[in-house]
């Protein structure tokens, strides 16, 4: 009997090792999704704003999708000024997340990304702190 506890031992003390840090990980990806989100949409232009943030063992990616309301791209851009200047602000999102790779309008006729802005392609939260001067707070 005692062998037989003693094979599975290590299957529960590595489940209950993963288990904790699981969950913990679940919750840092919604606070990454809704943290992204809420910058975004609070900037005039913005249709919709939709995040899906992972955060793995090994590392983590951060996807952004933003809609803007635009019928040049001119407009388009500034949107997107404002909300990576939005994303800079925001003290609850971490400099190593990545911002979207681009904005399209609803129709997806037009589409923007940071290299409009003098990014070369899509920055950090931190690399768009630096850009605009902003420390959060």
């Amino acid at each position: 009997m005692r062998r037989e506890r003693a094979r599975y031992l290590p299957a529960v003390l590595a489940a209950a090792l993963v288990l904790p840090v699981s969950a913990c990980s679940s919750g840092e990806n919604d606070r990454c999704a809704e943290a992204f989100a809420e910058a975004a949409t609070s900037v005039a232009g913005v249709v919709s704003a939709e995040w899906e943030c992972s955060d793995n063992f090994g590392g983590g990616w951060q996807r952004g999708d933003v809609v803007v309301s635009a019928t040049t791209e001119d407009e388009a851009v500034e949107v997107m000024d404002g909300v990576l200047r939005s994303i800079a602000a925001a003290g609850d999102l971490e400099d190593s997340w990545a911002t979207p790779q681009q904005y399209s309008n609803e129709d997806g006729s037009i589409v923007v990304g940071a290299n409009d802005l003098g990014f070369n392609g899509p920055p950090t939260v931190g690399e768009v702190r630096e850009h605009y001067g902003v420390t959060p707070g």
